[in-house]
């Protein structure tokens, strides 16, 4: 087995430290590398960027580096920079990941991948995960992305799953070769096309992080985190290393708000609604998905015309 990892590295101002560790950008990107050499499938790591800083750092990738304009890059263009490659590379490996430099994919992380990828692939299902950073005061981990507790499952051959219906983004998307070539094939791998969930628009940065598996795209029917000891599966959780969000986001009311301003409202032990309010779904995702993606349309067409 083989993985092709694209990493988009923005990088203006080199020596600028960030987070609670106080790193450079540079640094989280070394760490993570680092960690992505350890998986014990043999990868083939790939960092686009738009300057030389890199050109002389022992870096275990191979560096690309973009002439882009200030102005795409200051929008966030960079990160669609990567796919030109990753496309030539179709058939050369057996899995693509686009990642964000500073989320830690694990080797507990792969192995859920691997258990879990191939069956709800074959359901039309993906598999999720969740970004988490660390509360310094607390030692509890918080997830970033989500601001509803999940409260809806499906069964499949006696597994019990959660649906993430929410919020879905995880800043990377994985897939094997043939839902990635599907992925090249369908209108959503060009800019052009916005992909969504049914609250809001993504900005172009975060749009390159998600793939056929955004709310808005019938591929799969949802996405679907394996249920272990009535909590999500912990190989599910991925840390944001730079953890530059709770700190910045302390609204005591922030339980409140399911936009920005309620991020890593819940630790990763309260994500799970009580028993008694959850809700078992039947196989009428593609339904319920058409009806909150014309729901989407209609507020959107709404709000233009209230401007």
């Amino acid at each position: 087995m083989s993985i092709s990892i694209h990493i988009p590295f923005y990088n203006p101002n080199p020596q600028k430290k960030e987070g609670f560790r106080q790193l450079t950008r540079y640094e989280f990107l070394k760490e993570n590398i680092e960690n992505l050499k350890k998986l014990s499938i043999k990868n083939d790591i790939f960092v686009h960027t738009h300057n030389n800083y890199l050109d002389d750092k022992n870096l275990k990738a191979e560096i690309i580096n973009h002439k882009i304009s200030d102005n795409d890059l200051e929008k966030g263009h960079l990160t669609w920079l990567t796919r030109p490659m990753m496309k030539s590379q179709k058939n050369d490996y057996e899995y693509f990941m686009y990642l964000e430099h500073d989320i830690k994919f694990t080797e507990k992380n792969l192995q859920y991948y691997l258990k879990h990828q191939q069956k709800l692939g074959e359901n039309k299902f993906h598999l999720g995960f969740l970004i988490y950073e660390k509360n310094h005061t607390d030692n509890l981990n918080y997830c970033i992305h989500v601001a509803k507790q999940f409260d809806k499952f499906y069964n499949i051959e006696n597994q019990k799953y959660f649906i993430n219906d929410f919020e879905n983004y995880c800043c990377f998307w994985l897939y094997n070769k043939k839902i990635f070539n599907d992925f090249l094939s369908s209108e959503f791998w060009s800019f052009k096309n916005k992909l969504t969930n049914f609250r809001h628009n993504y900005g172009i940065t975060e749009r390159s992080a998600l793939g056929l598996h955004a709310l808005n795209v019938s591929y799969f029917k949802a996405t679907l985190i394996p249920e272990t000891n009535s909590k999500v599966d912990p190989d599910c959780f991925i840390e944001h290393i730079t953890n530059n969000y709770f700190d910045r986001f302390l609204d005591e009311n922030k339980k409140k708000f399911n936009d920005i301003r309620g991020v890593c409202k819940f630790h990763t032990n309260e994500i799970i609604s009580e028993d008694k309010n959850q809700k078992q779904i039947k196989n009428n995702f593609y339904v319920i998905k058409f009806f909150k993606n014309l729901f989407w349309k209609f507020r959107f067409i709404t709000r233009l015309i209230k401007k």
